[in-house]
């Protein structure tokens, strides 16, 4: 049996109308949200976050997914569309009843939110701040005035995968300043432009390991999570588990090309603005220093945002809840020392992190026992294992899927 592939899928039970009974014949987008159906075939266009994660919730029971992405802004934003009239929800529109579980979760999320696990610490976001800012200032010295290359890109590489931690929790953030230190870390360090990321990630987060919607884990024909049809499949698909390592550190370049790609195309001219320091620092420090550094913290993000989801469940379809999407295609990693506590970045702590995306990293340390607790009495399984273990498994996933074509 594939290592992604152990578990049962029905871990939990669910009482809501099914989404697949809904049938959009009228061309319209509806989505469910708090008791009521909102029609938002106009508003997609307008949204934020992009109309892709609106459409894959098209007929569905939004609620836990809006709540866990948006800020008190949105929230209240919301009370100001009106939902769709009685007489259409009657006739055309199912009514959806939460299951117990998602009822358990929204109880909890509200326990942690007034109990203050979502608000954010200064002396924190300095120290993140300052710690990526120090490595990199660190290996331009190194550079410059050691004349060592090797040092320079060591420093420099874990200075940018940090970056891309404190940007990923940034993206997350709700709020003016949250968006301002995205967009300067992430564009000073790495050149990413945070708004083509969230579009990506925030689809990610929802519809997690679902084949052909998670952009983060379709990635043939590179790598292969499943087994292809014939016709699909290419003859490099069995060397997959051999030539990872150097695919992953090819990371951070393919997103900074899909970031100036999708910054031109959208006009957004602000973020490519705040790129141009990180391509003047890398011009000034050589080729050799450039290209390894962006190679090495690649590879570093690459091998830890991997390994939490895709050696768990691939989903062939939407229709599980929030919560149990959340509990079956994510595993969280246990960190036995400080120096891998600090590598992982907070996505040793994935589940919380997906449970709760708007939470600062942190935070997610007192929050793992109460999640854990909470699984327990909702009888929900908990997945944690040691980091080894989880490279371990995930190696075994990409050797087990270059195995010849089963159909």
């Amino acid at each position: 049996m594939a290592p992604n592939g152990e578990t049962n899928h029905q871990i939990l039970t669910t009482s809501h109308a099914d989404p697949s009974s809904y049938k959009n014949n009228d061309g319209h987008l509806h989505i469910y949200i708090n008791n009521q159906w909102y029609d938002l075939t106009q508003w997609q266009n307008i949204h934020p976050g992009g109309t892709e994660i609106l459409q894959h919730m098209n007929g569905k029971d939004a609620t836990d997914a809006f709540y866990s992405l948006h800020s008190d802004e949105a929230i209240k934003r919301l009370s100001h569309l009106k939902p769709c009239s009685s007489a259409h929800v009657q006739y055309a529109l199912p009514y959806i009843e939460a299951d117990a579980t998602s009822t358990s979760f929204r109880k909890l999320r509200e326990k942690l939110i007034k109990e203050g696990y979502f608000n954010r610490s200064i002396f924190w976001e300095l120290f993140y701040h300052i710690s990526v800012y120090t490595l990199c200032l660190l290996g331009t010295l190194s550079y410059f005035y050691l004349g060592s290359k090797l040092l320079a890109i060591l420093l420099i590489g874990f200075g940018m995968q940090q970056a891309g931690w404190i940007g990923h929790d940034y993206a997350h953030g709700r709020g003016t300043w949250m968006r301002w230190l995205c967009r300067t870390l992430s564009g000073f360090v790495n050149a990413f432009s945070p708004t083509w990321w969230s579009h990506k990630h925030n689809t990610h987060h929802v519809f997690t390991n679902n084949l052909g919607i998670d952009t983060d884990v379709n990635n043939d024909p590179i790598f292969h999570l499943f087994f292809p049809k014939k016709e699909n499949d290419v003859w490099f698909r069995s060397y997959q588990h051999i030539y990872f390592i150097p695919v992953y550190s090819l990371l951070y370049l393919s997103w900074r090309w899909q970031s100036i790609q999708h910054s031109f195309h959208t006009a957004n001219y602000y973020e490519l603005l705040l790129m141009l320091p990180s391509y003047i620092w890398l011009y000034s420090l050589g080729w050799q220093v450039a290209l390894g550094s962006v190679l090495l913290g690649g590879f570093l993000v690459a091998a830890i945002v991997t390994a939490t989801h895709q050696s768990e469940e691939m989903l062939t379809d939407s229709s599980h809840s929030f919560v149990e999407t959340q509990f079956l295609t994510t595993c969280d990693a246990q960190c036995d020392n400080f120096f891998m506590e600090w590598l992982w970045g907070g996505m040793q702590y994935q589940l919380e992190h997906h449970l709760f995306p708007t939470m600062p990293k942190y935070n997610y340390t007192r929050v793992r026992p109460i999640v854990k607790q909470w699984a327990q009495d909702n009888g929900i399984e908990y997945r944690s294992e040691n980091v080894w273990s989880i490279w371990r498994r995930n190696y075994q996933t990409l050797k087990y899927f270059s195995k010849a074509c089963m159909n």
